[in-house]
């Protein structure tokens, strides 16, 4: 991996104001132009499928809520390839860092539905599962809420990068839907966004987690609770129809046939319950 001396030379037209911790070979930088712009600039092995998928789903695409990518370029050093990845930078706080200090109002809540089933409904229009929507991947900034990191994506009519005769595929314990864990390749579409979507706006707006307490022994546990445990029903100030629970309660369906069949329609009935809410 090249180290953060060499990207200050290899970039020497930016300014390097923040570096993120390192996850696997990938390092991310909060950089600022001549211009005084501030971009997120991420560096990766050239041979990383991921990544590039990763390009392809979000320079090919116009995707609302999720920040562009203003130019990839390929160097070399020590003899590896490399790409120097230039984003659009989002300036606020991750949801996980806004949920460690206090719970969505209903009116957040509802913005951030909003924006995720949004999001949803564009990604299943071009067959595009995210397959990791959780509070870390979300930033906040002013009333808008931004999806990140589409770097496990999964394109439905390419190739799968994940191995045919593996256990499980990519996910986030706890915030994955079974059929991801489970890995029941032919069953994963928008509904796994969907499940995820649920359990986000479930803790965004009560405060707890739906399925785990954070004193789970290891993974396993995670996997068992999300098949399992079922959601307290919680009541929500403005919910004054109770449809806005029963709505996120049904995106969190343990079995894909009983979630909204697609983003498109579970979008369509986000908008019925709008009415119903008193802010």
């Amino acid at each position: 991996m090249i180290s953060n001396g060499a990207i200050k030379e290899i970039i020497s037209d930016f300014e390097i104001i923040k570096s993120f911790p390192k996850s696997g070979q990938k390092s991310v930088h909060l950089v600022k132009n001549k211009n005084e712009q501030l971009l997120i600039l991420k560096v990766v092995s050239e041979s990383d499928e991921r990544v590039k998928r990763e390009i392809d789903i979000v320079t090919q695409n116009k995707i609302s809520n999720v920040p562009k990518i203003i130019s990839v370029n390929k160097i070399e050093y020590e003899g590896e390839l490399y790409l120097l990845i230039f984003e659009e930078f989002i300036q606020g706080e991750t949801l996980k860092e806004r949920l460690v200090k206090e719970k969505l109002t209903t009116k957040e809540s509802m913005k951030l539905l909003e924006s995720l089933l949004k999001i949803c409904v564009e990604l299943e229009e071009i067959g595009v599962v995210h397959r990791d929507i959780k509070p870390d991947n979300i930033l906040i900034r002013k009333e808008e809420f931004f999806l990140i990191d589409f770097g496990i994506a999964r394109l439905l009519n390419d190739k799968s990068l994940t191995m045919t005769q593996a256990k499980m595929g990519p996910h986030t314990p706890g915030y994955g839907a079974p059929e991801l864990f489970q890995y029941s390749k032919k069953n994963i579409d928008s509904r796994a966004d969907l499940f995820s979507i649920g359990v986000v706006v479930f803790e965004s707006i009560t405060g707890t987690h739906p399925f785990i307490t954070g004193d789970e022994r290891d993974v396993n546990q995670i996997w068992y609770q999300t098949v399992t445990v079922t959601p307290k029903h919680y009541i929500i100030k403005g919910d004054t129809a109770s449809q806005l629970i029963g709505f996120i309660m049904t995106l969190m369906q343990k079995h894909i046939t009983r979630r909204p069949p697609s983003a498109k329609q579970a979008f369509e009935w986000y908008k019925a319950i709008v009415p119903t809410i008193i802010y």
